[in-house]
């Protein structure tokens, strides 16, 4: 069957995404679960009539609804998930149709486990955040995830890469497993680095396999970045890319930080520490929408005199380190903020969301957000 370069994604084919909650995805963006690894096997959800009707939406040349977010990115010109690699697709499985399954990637998020309650995080990703508001934390049926390590035993020979988030992927026990299984594949771990790595098993493995590249999740130093990674301690972290580099002189790390009210104003004494590191190869920064769970912290609903201050933060960054990591996106944001300069949102509530999650997080006095960001608070 012919493919449509303009809507072909090879990911439905090839990839295996599992979310904390047990919902297999055909990849992180989908907006619709294919099934619940929670009610059934992955053997019965990769053919069931929700898979056979995305890949043959897909050979159809049309855009899928589970699909929607791609298209949206893809409209605006942004970088979407979506596998453009249509040509080495066709070229390594010829023709195939909509019961065509081969696994090459593996993106697992085997629960919500993780030992911290950042502030702009949820109880889907944190099982500290379910904890603190009374709900269950996610574990999978058993027998269900054998089904999946199975399944991975039976393709590793095709498996290429594999992708472990979380949660605190270093928490989750079902990792240690995987990595015996599949050691000589290409392994991405995003971490947010808070957990003694001398003392992890999980680390300790992937510390050992020939392909790791790493991404490490935080956008602030010091207190600040305790206050928003609530439950991590700085000195850990810190240690921790030490302890990474002793270990793996040559591997990568890349930083992936959020761009939001906590770390907008904070531009330069992050990317002092970037660079005074010396650790990481990339830095990416990702945009908080202005719309979903922590809309209250998006740069977005601030005031034009307090975008203007954002703006000139990065200003001052791309003056102080032009060839610094990550600063093109930088540029992209400044440009962004720009563009909606005169975007106000009528209800800006920053400050009560910060003192009920504050209230949640127990945060003491000293460390709240109108000792750590005072002039910040002030203006607020």
């Amino acid at each position: 069957m012919a493919m449509h370069k303009s809507t072909f994604c090879s990911l439905p084919f090839t990839e295996i995404f599992l979310g904390p909650d047990g919902m297999i995805k055909p990849c992180c963006s989908s907006n619709t679960g294919l099934g619940d690894l929670n009610k059934n096997t992955i053997y019965e959800i990769i053919q069931n009539e929700r898979s056979l009707d995305l890949r043959r939406s897909i050979l159809n040349g049309k855009w899928h609804p589970s699909c929607i977010q791609c298209e949206r990115l893809e409209s605006q010109g942004i970088r979407s998930e979506r596998d453009l690699n249509m040509d080495k697709f066709i070229e390594k499985n010829g023709s195939v149709d909509e019961t065509f399954f081969k696994l090459v990637r593996l993106d697992l998020r085997w629960s919500n486990t993780c030992n911290l309650s950042c502030t702009y995080c949820y109880e889907y990703f944190s099982s500290k955040w379910a904890e603190i508001k009374g709900i269950k934390i996610n574990a999978i049926v058993d027998e269900n995830e054998q089904s999946l390590f199975l399944l991975i035993e039976q393709h590793k020979a095709t498996v290429e890469n594999v992708l472990l988030l979380g949660g605190e992927p270093l928490l989750q026990k079902q990792n240690a497993h995987l990595i015996e299984l599949v050691a000589n594949k290409s392994f991405y771990v995003l971490t947010n680095l808070a957990v003694p790595l001398p003392n992890n098993k999980v680390a300790q493995k992937l510390l050992q396999v020939p392909d790791l590249h790493i991404g490490v999740s935080f956008e602030t130093i010091g207190d600040r970045y305790e206050y928003v990674r609530h439950g991590a301690q700085w000195a850990v972290f810190d240690s921790n890319l030490d302890y990474i580099k002793s270990q793996r002189k040559e591997v990568e790390i890349d930083a992936h930080a959020l761009y939001s009210i906590y770390s907008a104003f904070n531009l330069v004494e992050y990317y002092a520490y970037i660079t005074s590191k010396g650790a990481f190869t990339k830095v990416f920064w990702n945009l908080l929408e202005s719309s979903g769970e922590n809309e209250h912290a998006s740069v977005f609903k601030l005031s034009r005199a307090l975008k203007d201050e954002a703006i000139a933060e990065i200003d001052r960054v791309l003056e102080l380190f032009p060839s610094a990591l990550g600063v093109a996106d930088l540029i992209s944001i400044r440009f962004t903020l720009l563009q909606n300069i005169e975007m106000v949102a009528k209800n800006q509530n920053f400050i009560e969301e910060a003192d009920r999650i504050e209230s949640q997080l127990k945060k003491v006095p000293g460390h709240q957000f109108k000792d750590l960001w005072p002039n910040l608070y002030s203006r607020l």
